[in-house]
């Protein structure tokens, strides 16, 4: 009885070693902009935000004294073409207070916020901040004037 023997054969190939590295990079490279693609898709679905026209009632408000009061403003969110934007976060804050809303099927948003303006102090200033799904972001620094009265 003959004991045969098996020979095993292996192809030597040094160009494939050697492009391993770079096929991998590649694939890193190409994968990882494809993920940033699709990231960027879920977190903002609107590849070019619309602008919107936001307007506040009243632009200018008046304090008695130097206690804190509650003040309402109405403000009103559309898109450019005039229609009304529903579901759109509103806020006001400043002069030590900060108030916030949605915007309702009108594009109506009514904000409470308490301010003060201190002894001394006669004028101050409210900024506000609107944010609506595929629309720009607005943000008015000082929009609403608050002035105490002369007593």
């Amino acid at each position: 009885m003959k004991i045969r023997k098996k020979r095993i054969y292996f192809i030597v190939n040094d160009h494939a070693v050697l492009g391993l590295p770079m096929r991998l990079t590649v694939s890193l490279v190409i994968g990882t902009v494809a993920l940033i693609a699709i990231l960027s898709y879920i977190l903002n679905p609107c590849l070019f935000p619309q602008r919107m026209i936001v307007s506040v009632s009243p632009i200018m408000t008046t304090l008695q004294g130097s206690e804190p009061e509650n003040v309402s403003f109405i403000v009103f969110v559309n898109d450019t073409t005039g229609h009304p934007l529903s579901g759109a976060v509103v806020i006001i804050k400043g002069l030590g207070g900060a108030g916030s809303g949605f915007s309702d099927k009108t594009g109506k948003a009514v904000i409470q916020i308490q301010v003060q303006l201190k002894d001394g102090i006669y004028e101050g200033y409210l900024d506000i901040s609107v944010k609506a799904p595929c629309h720009m972001p607005v943000e008015h620094q000082e929009m609403i004037k608050v002035v105490k009265s002369s007593q």
